[in-house]
């Protein structure tokens, strides 16, 4: 989700690069997460992480089948 820093009074910093996100900058936050990545960086670790989620994702439905398989 990419928000705009409007809180003057709490210091935000990106995770990735831990340069801090200044009042007016728009970052990306992770939904019910408490961390923040500026956009640049949130540009690139997107895709790992998409791609991290598809691993699991796959080992998931792979579990599922070979429970069928079995049961």
């Amino acid at each position: 989700m990419i928000t705009k820093n409007t809180d003057p009074y709490k210091l935000k910093k990106c995770v990735a690069c831990k340069k801090d996100i200044a009042l007016g900058d728009r970052y990306f936050a992770y939904p019910l997460s408490l961390q923040q990545m500026c956009l640049p960086c949130a540009q690139k670790e997107i895709p790992k992480i998409i791609e991290s989620l598809q691993k699991d994702l796959d080992k998931i439905i792979k579990e599922q089948q070979q429970q069928q398989q079995a049961g």
